[in-house]
């Protein structure tokens, strides 16, 4: 009975590490976009997506320092997920884009199986300089 406490401080303590704001350690964000992410599941943070004011911003880890977009990023339509991947869309469970710099993140359904997913990551991202599977990871 006694670890029931135990349990739930500890998860409130994990919880309370999430800065939406300054994206903190958002891995544990109930907002399955919210957090960093990296190109390699032991590499440092490439970028971060936070939520202000109920838009969504993209920053990059630019030299150690975070430089955030001024553009928010916008929740992708259907049809929109559909012309990147016309035959996948289902799989598909939400997208942030921005068209204007080619940028889109992807969040998949469990269980999906789209060509190019890595087995140990739920999401994949389409950048101007290429596309693939993108790890959740601690914002440090």
């Amino acid at each position: 009975m006694r670890a029931l406490p135990c349990l739930l401080l500890l998860t409130l303590a994990l919880l309370g590490g999430c800065d939406k704001r300054t994206g903190g350690d958002a891995v544990f964000s109930a907002d399955p976009m919210l957090g960093c992410y990296a190109t390699h599941p032991r590499k440092a943070a490439d970028f971060r997506i936070d939520q202000e004011q109920g838009r969504y911003y993209v920053s990059f880890n630019r030299d150690d320092q975070w430089q955030r977009e001024t553009t928010p990023l916008q929740q992708a339509r259907r049809d929109e997920v559909a012309s990147y991947f016309p035959s996948d869309a289902e799989q598909i469970d939400r997208a942030l884009v921005r068209n204007s710099a080619g940028f889109r993140l992807f969040h998949l359904k469990p269980g999906a199986s789209l060509r190019g997913k890595a087995k140990d990551s739920d999401y994949m991202t389409l950048v101007l300089i290429g596309a693939g599977p993108v790890f959740r990871t601690a914002c440090g």
